[in-house]
């Protein structure tokens, strides 16, 4: 059987799942995200103190970074949502990146289609502003939307195996 098949038919399953059970599907992301950060904070502590004696100053930044991870582990486990807050962050992240590029696009350019566009990259970043607010208030809206876009990205995958047989 074709991989591009049965990758299809897995995203479909697990697209469902996050549709139908939003909340029990974003605590399974929250957990397995926290177990994950846990696993590497400790790691990274582990190989922090076996390289110390060779780069004290990278060691201490590793053994930093490990318990940080830790700490965030422990956060998604216990209290904040992973899921709705990985995709937030992203949104802030882009919209930042938006918005730097349009004021730069503003400054630089000296057509009047370049500063038109520069404006509408600006608009653009303000939208995902409120996107990444939105998804850190409603992370049961975030956990739908991921289960809609893995059932498409599943049928996509299906209509590619089948177009390769």
């Amino acid at each position: 059987m074709n991989y591009k098949l049965i990758l299809g038919i897995l995203l479909i399953i697990f697209g469902l799942i996050f549709a139908i059970y939003p909340t029990y599907s974003a605590g399974a992301v929250s957990f397995i995200a926290g177990i994950s950060l846990i696993a590497f904070g400790f790691a990274a502590i582990i190989d922090g103190f076996s390289l110390w004696s060779m780069m004290a100053h990278i060691s201490g930044i590793e053994i930093l970074l490990g318990m940080l991870a830790m700490l965030f582990g422990l956060l998604f486990i216990y209290n904040i949502d992973a899921l709705s807050f990985l995709v937030s962050f992203q949104f802030y992240l882009i919209a930042f990146i938006l918005i730097f590029i349009g004021i730069l696009g503003l400054f630089s350019g000296s057509e009047t289609m370049s500063k038109l566009t520069s404006i509408l990259i600006i608009i653009l970043g303000i939208i995902a502003i409120f996107l990444a607010a939105f998804s850190l208030a409603q992370p049961l809206y975030v956990a739908i939307i991921v289960g809609i876009c893995l059932i498409m990205q599943g049928i996509t995958f299906i209509a590619a195996g089948i177009t390769e047989n």
